[in-house]
């Protein structure tokens, strides 16, 4: 009975997308959201397990999904090219040392690119990732580093000065470190109006990621690129299944309003 009920749910999941693909254009490219891979997952909605994510990982790998970088992601949304089926993005935010050591060897194994968003101000104190960690990891063409600022503001509400050292200081910061270009940028508690995008564009950033802004925003903005949160609930892989199959993001949407 409990496989028959999965089968049935399976299928009208398969025919909502359907229809969300053919006469909504509700399909939005899921780009994957996650903060701490830790043991903190029952405490907080922005922890995964390191089990959880290893399972993750190797369902996106064995199933042979099309794991992209947000250049690539960029690329389909300025081009309005069609993505193809099974394409999602892995996004980190914040710089927490456990993803280093939790999530970097797993995104290697099943070769995984990623990105991480660092506040920089937080490198190298304790919970955050060291440079050497951050350098690491970049060297390996496997993660991308982008800025999540120098200190985590609300960056609608700060000064032009500070909003300019948030963007751009924070760039040239991270650009020295790594000694490559940093072409991402994700906005602190997704917050961001249009003078923070004219900031991050300026600055000579090619995307922006937010969290997810809601269906007001389009999805093919690439200066606010929608993502999904992943949490404890995703540790079931018929939900993580859901999560990237493109048209959560629209349901989510529409149940929200």
């Amino acid at each position: 009975m409990k496989n028959k009920l999965i089968i049935i749910a399976v299928l009208l999941i398969a025919a909502l997308s359907v229809l969300v693909l053919l006469f909504s254009g509700g399909y939005v490219v899921p780009v994957l959201m996650y903060h701490s891979i830790d043991y903190n997952d029952k405490m907080t909605k922005l922890s995964v397990s390191p089990e959880g994510f290893q399972r993750q990982m190797e369902f996106l790998y064995k199933h042979k999904y099309n794991v992209v970088t947000l250049d690539k992601i960029t690329s389909y949304l300025e081009k309005k090219e069609r993505i193809p089926p099974k394409t999602v993005a892995i996004t980190f935010d914040d710089g927490y040392d456990n993803n280093y050591k939790y999530a970097y060897p797993v995104l290697k194994k099943y070769n995984l690119p990623a990105a991480i968003f660092v506040i920089v101000n937080k490198v190298d104190t304790p919970g955050y990732l060291t440079w050497a960690q951050i350098k690491e990891m970049s060297d390996s063409g496997i993660i991308s580093i982008g800025s999540h600022t120098m200190a985590h503001l609300w960056l609608p509400d700060v000064a032009p000065d500070v909003l300019e050292s948030e963007v751009k200081k924070s760039k040239k910061v991270l650009e020295e470190k790594i000694g490559g270009n940093v072409k991402y940028f994700c906005y602190p508690i997704g917050a961001h109006d249009r003078k923070v995008e004219d900031a991050v564009r300026d600055a000579g950033y090619s995307c922006a990621v937010a969290t997810n802004p809601g269906k007001h925003q389009p999805n093919n903005d690439i200066y606010a690129i929608k993502r999904i949160k992943i949490s404890r609930t995703s540790d079931n892989l018929f939900v993580f299944w859901f999560e990237t199959s493109g048209i959560y993001t629209w349901v989510k949407e529409y149940r929200d309003e």
